[in-house]
């Protein structure tokens, strides 16, 4: 019989410390879908002057300038970069066009891009330049200056 209250007290204290690690799991994971939910918001302002590759080509087919970001909402280094750039380049008071590869996998082959984050300068319809990858705030500011 002293057997059978220890073995059921142990099952107790068990089933109590599984129920107290779920909810604890529970409650990190709530918090976590709520910090991604804030930043995720705080991303999508950095891209509201988006454009598509039909739009990018039609544009360059009619010789007009373009200075296009091109980035994935997924990539970590977009995520560390768009911060820095987009309101930089409203700064400087540059017209960026933002191009998500992610939902728009025409512009990869399109526009040459073999990685993001990657900015690129169009004049006359032609690319002039190009900054690829995350960069320095300073060498973003560098380029956007060199190439307005």
């Amino acid at each position: 019989m002293k057997k059978m209250l220890i073995f059921a007290a142990i099952l107790i204290v068990l089933f109590g410390a599984i129920a107290f690690i779920n909810r604890a799991e529970t409650t990190q994971s709530i918090s976590d879908n709520q910090l991604s939910a804030e930043e995720q918001k705080k991303q999508e302002t950095y891209y509201t002057n988006k454009t598509s590759s039909d739009e990018l080509g039609k544009q360059l087919d009619a010789k007009n300038e373009a200075t296009v970001y091109f980035y994935q909402t997924s990539c970590t280094h977009c995520m560390k970069v768009s911060p820095i750039v987009v309101p930089l380049a409203k700064e400087l008071g540059v017209d960026m066009k933002v191009l998500d590869l992610q939902t728009d996998e025409n512009g990869w082959d399109a526009f040459k891009i073999e990685g993001t984050p990657t900015i690129v300068r169009y004049k006359e319809g032609k690319e002039v330049s190009r900054i690829v990858g995350e960069q320095s705030e300073d060498e973003y500011k560098k380029w956007f200056e060199s190439n307005k």
